[in-house]
């Protein structure tokens, strides 16, 4: 007789004591092992996005990872600069497609710049790699 009423407490114990075990509500985020130092593309693709107040950054940075251009669509302020850093072993190059601006080829771990004087919409790709394309978009200071 003991034993039946025993196990509805020790079902209860059971319960509330799982519940005590659950999240705490703090927030933790899981990293890659480098201690941050090459956070995910998505990450990565914030860091050029448009300031709080909706204004366009003053300079960008595109890396050039796994064969893109991350992150592919950069808003820069007019007069504004943008980085293409090659983190890839094979070369790229970032050419605007007017031909007006082209990196070169750049070699793992280097990287080039480019300053748009007039706003507007300026789309580029790699001339060694065309399926990989990206744009630049240059607003009014």
């Amino acid at each position: 007789m003991r034993t039946r009423r025993a196990l509805p407490t020790f079902a209860i114990l059971a319960v509330l004591g799982l519940a005590a075990c659950g999240d705490d509500d703090s927030d933790t985020t899981a990293t890659s092992g480098d201690g941050g130092a090459n956070p995910p593309a998505e990450t990565r693709a914030q860091d050029n996005a448009p300031a709080p107040s909706g204004e366009a950054v003053r300079s960008a940075k595109v890396e050039i990872v796994d064969f893109e251009f991350v992150p592919s669509t950069v808003t820069v302020q007019e007069g504004g600069k943008v980085i293409w850093q090659n983190k890839d072993a094979e070369e790229h190059t970032a050419t605007l497609d007017d031909g007006s601006f082209d990196t070169g080829e750049l070699a793992e771990g280097k990287l080039k710049s480019e300053s748009f004087k007039e706003p507007g919409t300026y789309t580029y790709y790699c001339e060694l790699h065309p399926e990989m394309t990206g744009m630049v978009e240059v607003v009014a200071g």
